[in-house]
């Protein structure tokens, strides 16, 4: 069984698609994921499956339309072999350093159309953008309560929807998946 990361786009904002992480986890359980562990109710888990994480990504999706009325495609998973790829391949490692609450990962739920990097350059802020494949490093150096870059800008730069983390939170998740 493969240790796989499960990041859910835009749950547990206010009263905005409220999922019970607890009873999420409950729900995963029943549907033969094992190991499931929460972090956080912001949509952060990790389980264990044989399936891809395709197939997983599209079991949640329905999870969550069919148990908890919540429509959309609101999930992105990664196996734990990409995810510390990911990790190490960081290209602001002295960012991850001294303000990790800054520097940000965006997963994306599939690859960025093929303009992505052109579009990322109209954006005229103080952050730093790296794309790398299926995700984004983004360094808040003046914060991210500054910050000028929306998710609404990133989907349509990208051409994909997508979730973001801190770093803090990264290195939570490869922590639990480790463990």
């Amino acid at each position: 069984m493969k240790m796989l990361v499960v990041l859910l786009r835009a749950v547990n904002l206010g009263t905005i698609a409220k999922v019970p992480m607890p009873e999420l986890c409950a729900a995963l359980e029943g549907q033969g994921f094992e190991n499931v562990t929460s972090y956080i109710a912001s949509g952060n888990i990790i389980l264990q499956s044989d399936q891809t994480p395709e197939d997983v990504t599209a079991i949640i999706d329905r999870l969550l339309n069919e148990q908890f009325n919540i429509s959309g495609k609101r999930t992105i998973v990664r196996d734990q072999a990409a995810f510390e790829s990911i990790v190490k391949r960081n290209p602001f490692p002295e960012a991850a350093q001294s303000r990790p609450t800054q520097l940000h990962l965006h997963f994306m739920a599939s690859c960025p159309h093929e303009g992505a990097e052109l579009s990322l350059t109209t954006y005229k802020g103080h952050e730093r953008l790296r794309l790398d494949g299926d995700h984004l490093y983004i360094d808040y150096i003046h914060g991210v309560g500054e910050s000028k870059l929306t998710t609404r800008f990133l989907e349509a730069a990208l051409g994909t929807a997508g979730t973001s983390r801190n770093w803090n939170t990264i290195q939570k998740l490869l922590e639990l998946c480790r463990s």
